[in-house]
């Protein structure tokens, strides 16, 4: 039901990752907390990247009603497999706040003029890497 659809995955350096969370959470994470956290960064990283990556992360146990059908079957090449990448990992967080709210004017502004590649109605759902921001 909706109009359509952006994703946009919000990074850090592993290294980065890690220190904020020892800055923010002090002596909350323990080693191997943190190597799961870091473990499940990296899996974001892949699927935004490539959709036959790990898709049992979200099948596996879902909801039955879910359509995973849907996307299951699309490549990383596949224009509709688009994700934007941003990567905080160098910025203060008013800059990366700055950067989602531009990126997503930009995707508002996509939407309305008919070019979002996953949007109601979007009839070129045809392959193409040219939407992807990697």
């Amino acid at each position: 039901m909706l109009d359509g659809i952006s994703v946009c995955l919000v990074d850090v350096s592993d290294e980065a990752r890690r220190g904020r969370l020892t800055k923010r959470d002090s002596g909350r994470w323990d080693a191997r907390a943190g190597d799961a956290f870091l473990g499940w960064a990296a899996w974001h990283r892949k699927h935004a990247e490539d959709p036959r990556s790990r898709p049992d992360v979200f099948i596996d146990d879902s909801w039955p009603s879910m359509a995973w059908r849907r996307w299951t079957g699309w490549t990383a090449d596949d224009r509709r497999w688009c994700t934007h990448l941003l990567d905080t990992t160098d910025q203060p967080v008013a800059a990366s706040v700055d950067q989602v709210a531009q990126w997503v004017t930009e995707q508002r502004d996509t939407l309305r003029s008919g070019r979002l590649p996953l949007s109601r109605g979007r009839s070129d759902q045809t392959a193409g890497r040219a939407a992807h921001d990697f």
